[in-house]
């Protein structure tokens, strides 16, 4: 196998895990150092695993009633829309928590704020360098370079392009770039 093949491989395996992620990620308190937090992750590979394979059942049991998971103390913590989504979630072993959207709705709000970003001038678009919801909170933390933060805030105030959605806006660090 050449390099380029190998390559293109790895680089397709590291996406799909990473993707996998996205939808069991770990809560993160700011007021909580990193450290701490690390210490209350899964100890293991295979717990880790069953979590997160635990989670994926539960995300096709719950269908709309999902809303997001998060691991926090070697513990699954699923977000549901109702209480019989909840029940089955305490009866699966996890943490269920209600809250009001789901992930449906979560990504119909996302996508509108990535049309509404296209529709931006240019510097305060490309300004935006991601978007994540948070089904735990109802809400989307828009990241954005420190030089275009209150332009696209106040743009954002102006046309309310997720709705019914709050958007958190945070200074971004830059845009992710490969190794």
């Amino acid at each position: 196998m050449n390099n380029r093949k190998m390559t293109s491989i790895v680089l397709a395996a590291t996406m799909a895990g990473a993707l996998g992620m996205s939808a069991c990620k770990p809560a993160q308190d700011p007021e909580t150092p990193a450290s701490s937090q690390a210490a209350s992750q899964p100890a293991t590979v295979e717990e880790t695993n069953n979590l997160l394979q635990l989670n994926d059942s539960l995300r096709t049991e719950l269908g709309d009633a999902y809303s997001d998971s998060w691991i926090e103390g070697a513990q699954l913590h699923v977000a549901v829309t109702t209480e019989s989504a909840a029940a089955t979630v305490k009866a699966a072993g996890a943490t269920a928590h209600l809250v009001t959207l789901d992930a449906a709705q979560l990504e119909t709000a996302l996508q509108a704020v990535m049309t509404w970003r296209s529709s931006l001038p240019a510097d305060q678009g490309a300004a935006i360098h991601k978007v994540i919801p948070d089904g735990r909170t109802g809400t989307m933390t828009v990241f954005v370079a420190p030089d275009q933060l209150d332009a696209v805030a106040q743009a954002a105030a102006a046309s309310k392009p997720a709705g019914d959605v709050p958007l958190l806006f945070k200074e971004s660090a830059g845009l992710a770039s490969p190794l």
